[in-house]
C-alpha cells in the first residue's frame, strides 16, 4: 500500500466526511502494522483516526467496551472481573507489534491467520460502527463476510463489545504456532456455561487452518446437554474434523491441519471447563 498524505481529522463526522469524498482513494489508518499485506500498489490518502478518543477499555452493563483504536497490548494489560480477553492478546505477534496494532485493525480487514474474529465469534462480541450513526452487529452477523466491505462508503468502526463471563461461564483458548511470533497455523476459541456437571450452552470457533474464522455449529451440537468430561470433548472434535473444509499451510498437509485442529479444540474445551468450574458468581 502506497500512502501519499495523511489527514487528521478532529471529529468522527470529519473522518468520516473525509473517507466518503476520497471513496476508495482513501483508508483508515490506526496501527498500520498490517499495510505490507496490502498488494494494491494505488496511492492512497490516510485518514489518521488515532486521536478521536477511540483508545479506552471500560464496563458498560453486561459489557466490556473497547475502543477500535486501543492497542492489544493494553488489552492484553489490562484486568477486571469476568474479563479474559488478555488470554489471546498476550499470544499475538510481538510486544513491539501489540504496542501498535489495535483492536480494530484487526477485525476491520480480517486474514486468514487473524485470532480476534475467532474469539470473538466464540464469545458473541458486538461491533459498533459508525454510519452519521452508530449500529450494532453481533458477532455472527459481522464476520459472516469480509468485514472490510462495511466500511467502502465510510464507515467507521468505534468499538467493540465483549460480554462479561458470567458464573458458570468459562472461557478457552488456543493457538498453535511454529515459534512464538510466527502466524497461527490453527486457532481454537471456545464458550462454555455449565449447570452442574453438564454443558448447557456452547459457542466454539476456529481460524488459521479454514479460508475464513467460522463458528463450528456441529461442535456446539455435540456438547449441548452433555457431561463435560474428555469422551465428549472429544467426540464433538471430530465432528469438527470431519465438517470443516481444513487446509493445509506452512508446511502442514490438510489431514495434519485437522488433526490439530481437533486436539486444539479438545484442549480449548478442557480449559473453558476449568475456568468454568472456578466461577461461581
Amino acid at each position: 500500500m502506497k500512502l501519499r498524505e495523511f489527514l487528521r481529522p478532529a471529529s468522527l463526522p470529519a473522518a468520516r466526511d473525509n473517507l466518503r469524498e476520497l471513496g476508495r482513494k482513501g483508508m483508515i489508518l490506526a496501527g498500520g502494522t498490517a499495510l505490507h499485506f496490502m498488494q494494491d500498489h494505488t496511492p492512497v490518502t490516510a485518514v489518521d483516526i488515532t486521536r478521536l478518543g477511540l483508545s479506552y477499555i471500560r464496563p458498560e452493563g453486561d459489557f466490556y467496551r473497547i475502543g477500535a483504536t486501543t492497542p492489544l497490548a493494553v488489552i492484553q494489560r489490562y484486568r477486571a472481573p469476568r474479563w479474559a480477553m488478555h488470554e489471546i492478546c498476550r499470544r499475538i505477534s510481538t510486544h513491539q507489534i501489540r504496542n501498535i496494532s489495535t483492536i480494530g485493525g484487526n477485525i476491520c480487514r480480517v486474514f486468514p491467520w487473524a485470532d480476534l474474529p475467532v474469539v470473538l465469534l466464540a464469545m458473541n462480541g458486538r461491533m459498533v460502527v459508525y454510519s452519521g450513526q452508530e449500529t450494532e452487529y453481533d458477532a455472527d452477523e459481522y464476520f459472516a463476510s469480509q468485514p472490510a466491505k462495511r466500511f467502502l462508503d465510510g464507515n467507521i468502526l468505534t468499538a467493540v463489545k465483549v460480554p462479561a463471563l458470567k458464573a458458570h461461564h468459562g472461557f478457552g483458548s488456543v493457538k498453535v504456532v511454529r515459534t512464538t511470533a510466527a502466524f497461527s497455523m490453527v486457532t481454537i476459541a471456545c464458550v462454555l456455561e455449565l449447570e452442574g456437571s453438564n454443558i448447557k450452552a456452547a459457542r466454539v470457533a476456529a481460524g488459521s487452518a479454514i479460508p475464513f474464522p467460522r463458528r463450528l455449529p456441529s461442535v456446539e451440537e455435540a456438547l449441548i446437554g452433555k457431561e463435560a468430561v474428555t469422551a465428549v470433548f472429544e467426540e464433538a472434535a471430530r465432528n469438527a474434523g470431519k465438517a470443516l473444509p481444513w487446509r493445509g499451510r506452512e508446511g502442514m498437509s490438510t489431514e495434519y491441519s485437522r488433526h490439530l485442529a481437533e486436539v486444539s479444540i479438545q484442549d480449548a474445551l478442557e480449559r473453558a471447563t476449568s475456568f468454568a468450574q472456578e466461577r461461581t458468581e
